[in-house]
């Protein structure tokens, strides 16, 4: 699903997605909406053997705009599917619409628990005022929210109604840090959910959505009879834009985005992939799609870069990934079960469902026994873990750094790597604070990488070759540098190691130039030697 508007600079005024519309009759009644047609995936959704349904994505990939789309679906907004693929199918909207009420628990967020327990009184008091259904204030509020739904769907005309809910773990989300206001607010809300199942015979179709599982042991105890779609290799395309998206329906805009930065067709596409592509959803699909608020950014703006982190930065990840004395540069290859991110607890925060159900990791490989590999899914995540990471862990002391970077990341791209190595890589770990810890060259190596990663460098760590594992690979317009590291030793101990083993041959076939680079990290100084560098 795309929204869009249009590019005022363009001689023809080309529809371009936006991040402001999430309703989808405003977004077709507009008339600067583009739609990429996801229609005939919501069929299939709506008419699933089992009407009871959740599905969860990361922040930012469209979730509300599909229950605004499935709640015109339901109503039998038929004027508004022209030309998409449901207006030719034998959808009953079409002829009998039923009654939807559709609401977002974000109402019911409170920064206490009395506030809580207000606002979702009135949520169910505003649900009966839509209902034309009288709202007694008598019992407890999953009761007064049981009353409504029996009378809603007593008063509609088939019998049923349907009930879509977005956002249904914000109000737990904001107890995160507060175990005790957590505890109960997640039992209230158990009560309140379970009254869907307890009203199941009435709802025609009830969909769920969020951004995690993090209270599926306690609030999802009552509502058992939910079926999940969140890894239904059905629905692995149908929030966020495929790769074939991108050479169809979203072609022009990209057309756009290249002349504006000088690429042609495929590079620009590349380029647009590398950054927000990557997410898979299903564990038997391997079928990927973009963030589709970023790529829509990126093609509305004409630049490629991190517009994730603009849209909120989530805390509770970061002081996850330092609690569990990781960086981001580690995340990748993390190998766990499907159960494992199936359920996150709030109590014990599993770092790889937390990170996994947040968007910040995804499928990278299923193995033959099941096994999944999990991995950093593009640019634009991995650019802010890393910052994240950065900022929570140094939180106001990393001016010092910062600045760093900033010359770093200038010298990289003026004067190329030698100087980067010779001038900033030093001058980084000399500047390294005190709160952290660089006790191994594990840990010298992560933030190498980090730091690397942070000034944009073209760099991936720990690449195979036919005699060993090259500790990192950075590639600019200059040639392809390959590292070994070392902690408490000498620049020419992995200097020669590197040339030993030959860790630069696959690169060889290239027709830029192949570096081996030897680095040391010295602990007593808490700095890096000067690095070696000799061609291949």
């Amino acid at each position: 699903m795309i929204y869009c508007v249009a590019m005022e600079n363009c001689e023809v005024k080309i529809k371009v997605p936006t991040t402001g519309v999430f309703d989808f009759p405003s977004l077709i009644l507009g008339g600067k909406g583009k739609y990429v047609d996801k229609t005939e995936l919501l069929y299939q959704l709506a008419n699933d053997a089992d009407q009871q349904l959740f599905i969860s994505r990361p922040r930012r990939f469209g979730k509300s705009l599909m229950l605004s789309t499935l709640k015109a679906m339901f109503d039998g907004r038929r004027e508004l599917f022209k030309g998409l693929a449901i207006d030719k199918l034998p959808w009953e909207g079409w002829t009998q619409p039923t009654p939807v009420y559709s609401f977002t628990m974000s109402r019911a967020v409170g920064g206490t628990y009395e506030l809580f327990r207000e606002q979702l009184t009135k949520l169910v008091k505003s649900l009966c005022e839509e209902a034309n259904v009288k709202y007694t204030g008598e019992g407890d509020i999953s009761g007064q929210f049981d009353d409504f739904l029996a009378a809603a769907a007593k008063k509609s005309p088939t019998g049923k109604i349907v009930v879509l809910i977005d956002e249904y773990d914000e109000p737990v989300a904001k107890f995160l840090d507060d175990l005790e206001t957590l505890k109960k607010v997640r039992s209230d809300l158990h009560d309140f959910y379970e009254k869907l199942k307890v009203n199941s015979g009435s709802i025609r179709f009830l969909m769920m959505t969020g951004v995690t599982k993090l209270t599926k042991l306690s609030i999802f105890s009552g509502l058992n009879h939910l079926k999940d779609r969140t890894m239904d290799p059905r629905f692995a395309t149908l929030l966020g834009y495929t790769a074939d998206e991108l050479d169809g329906p979203l072609r022009e805009n990209i057309e756009v985005f290249a002349q504006k930065n000088g690429m042609d067709f495929a590079a620009a596409k590349r380029a647009l992939l590398a950054w927000h592509d990557g997410y898979r959803f299903s564990p038997t699909s391997e079928a990927k799609v973009c963030n589709p608020v970023s790529l829509g950014s990126a093609l509305e703006s004409g630049e490629l870069k991190n517009y994730w982190e603009s849209t909120g930065q989530a805390t509770i990840v970061m002081n996850r990934i330092k609690a569990a004395d990781e960086i981001p540069a580690d995340l990748n290859g993390m190998v766990v079960d499907q159960l494992d991110l199936d359920v996150c607890d709030a109590e014990t925060m599993p770092l790889a469902a937390l990170l996994y159900q947040g968007g910040y990791l995804t499928i990278k490989r299923v193995r033959p026994s099941g096994r999944i590999d999990l991995g950093i899914p593009n640019e634009e995540i991995s650019t802010s873990l890393a910052k994240g990471y950065v900022s929570t862990l140094l939180c106001n002391g990393m001016s010092d750094w910062n600045e760093e970077l900033a010359d770093a990341q200038d010298d990289l791209i003026e004067k190329g790597v030698e100087t980067l190595l010779k001038k900033n890589l030093k001058a980084a770990f000399a500047a390294v604070p005190h709160e952290w810890h660089i006790g191994d060259e594990k840990e010298a190596k992560r933030y190498f990488l980090l730091f690397m990663k942070l000034i944009g460098a073209d760099i991936s760590g720990e690449r195979q070759s036919a005699r060993g594992r090259a500790d990192a690979v950075l590639q600019d317009k200059t040639g392809t540098y390959v590292f070994e590291f070392k902690y408490g030793k000498t620049a020419q101990e992995a200097l020669e190691q590197a040339k030993t083993k030959e860790y630069g041959n696959p690169w060889l076939v290239s027709s830029l130039p192949v570096f081996h680079v030897g680095v040391n990290y010295d602990p007593e100084k808490r700095g890096i030697d000067d690095p070696l560098v000799e061609a291949q």
